[in-house]
């Protein structure tokens, strides 16, 4: 019992010891480091050789005031850059969605806008398609019969492969577009559970 009570009037004792070492504070701070060595210096600078380790800014007393955090290499700052950039992404997942339901009907909205593109584009590529089968079935027409094709026929016919081309490229951009929507959608919808089930 004896040594309980002593341990706490020497608790006391250097708590108050410290309190008016506070109160009586100048404003003068000290700096801890790490040196070559490995050893922990206490010191009123930091020589510049070990300001990029990182360093503790403290009072005479003991207490800490600031922790300046070592330098990054090359690598951690750059994991921390993709660190901060996932944290962000995840911030936003979860500011848009409120479940991986909600990330369903937004993938669905989202592919029947595309899809709805596709089938006209396919449509078009339709029409076109018959279109060039019945300007080539008059040209080849004249030609049986032993007359000269109009220019204004071919090109026509050419116009329209043009058109052809442009539909299809169109199309492949959006099929594209669709997978790539799906994807992201399935990336979002597997990223929210594993935040969510935190």
């Amino acid at each position: 019992m004896k040594t309980v009570f002593a341990l706490a009037l020497a608790g006391a004792i250097l708590t108050t010891e410290v309190g008016a070492a506070e109160r009586n504070w100048d404003g003068k701070v000290l700096y801890r480091y790490t040196n070559d060595s490995g050893v922990q210096v206490l010191d009123d600078t930091v020589p510049p050789r070990f300001v990029a380790r990182g360093y503790e800014v403290l009072t005479p007393a003991g207490r800490v005031l600031r922790v300046v955090e070592p330098e990054l290499t090359g690598k951690e700052l750059a994991a921390k850059k993709r660190r901060e950039a996932r944290e962000a992404a995840d911030l936003q997942l979860l500011k848009r969605y409120n479940s991986v339901a909600d990330i369903e009907s937004a993938r669905k909205r989202k592919l029947a806008i595309v899809q709805q593109d596709i089938a006209i584009l396919r449509s078009n590529m339709v029409t076109l398609n018959r279109q060039i089968e019945s300007e080539e079935a008059a040209a080849a027409s004249t030609q049986r019969n032993g007359g000269t094709v109009a220019p204004e026929l071919l090109q026509r016919i050419e116009n329209l492969r043009t058109e052809v081309a442009v539909v299809q490229e169109r199309l492949a951009m959006r099929e594209k577009e669709s997978a790539q929507i799906g994807r992201e959608f399935d990336q979002a919808a597997s990223r929210y559970q594993e935040i969510a089930g935190k």
